[in-house]
């Protein structure tokens, strides 16, 4: 009986399908040959003019970390040389008031969360003048070269490059770089 019921919704499907079939339609042999059907990109004309299409951009490993040119550049300075790598210190400044002090109304605390500038203290013996160096700031980084020293450190802060100040003690041979902090953050 089971069997009897899908034969007979067969027919009655087969019925109906050539009922619903336009008689004037001839039934083309669709051998091979495939026909797009309509879509969004068949509305308009068939062929564009006058189009420009940009050449495509060279693929890239999507493993990759760094572009070629960000490796060289931060390999340059790994290279040996002879160079000493001086001793450098960072430290910490913030503007206090007496408010601060004693009201603490401010919210500022000894944290270097709420400093506003960092100097970075290089030592450099043997160092005679200023003029000797050659000091590069940049909003993330810091490269000092002199003969005998070289330094390139990356900060731990951003930094206002244009605002920074550099102060040379030819008593005690170092270098004192102040640099204002930019905060992305006002907690």
């Amino acid at each position: 009986m089971n069997d009897v019921g899908a034969f007979s919704f067969a027919q009655e499907f087969n019925a109906l399908a050539n009922m619903l079939k336009d008689p004037d339609e001839a039934e083309v042999p669709k051998e091979g040959v495939s026909k797009p059907g309509a879509n969004p990109g068949a509305i308009g004309p068939s062929e564009l003019f006058n189009v420009k299409v940009p050449a495509p951009k060279a693929k890239k490993d999507p493993k990759d970390i760094w572009d070629d040119e960000e490796v060289t550049d931060a390999v340059e300075d790994d290279i040996e040389d002879g160079r000493i790598v001086p001793v450098y210190e960072f430290i910490y400044k913030q503007a206090v008031e007496s408010t601060d002090m004693f009201l603490g109304m401010s919210g500022k605390d000894e944290s270097s969360t709420s400093c506003e500038d960092m100097v970075l203290r290089i030592e450099l013996p043997g160092v005679s003048s200023a003029e000797e160096l050659d000091l590069d700031v940049k909003s993330t980084y810091v490269k000092l070269n002199h003969a005998k020293y070289k330094l390139s450190i990356y900060l731990p802060h951003r930094v206002n490059e244009d605002k920074g100040k550099a102060r040379w003690d030819s008593k005690k041979e170092t270098l004192s770089v102040t640099l204002p902090i930019i905060r992305d953050d006002n907690f």
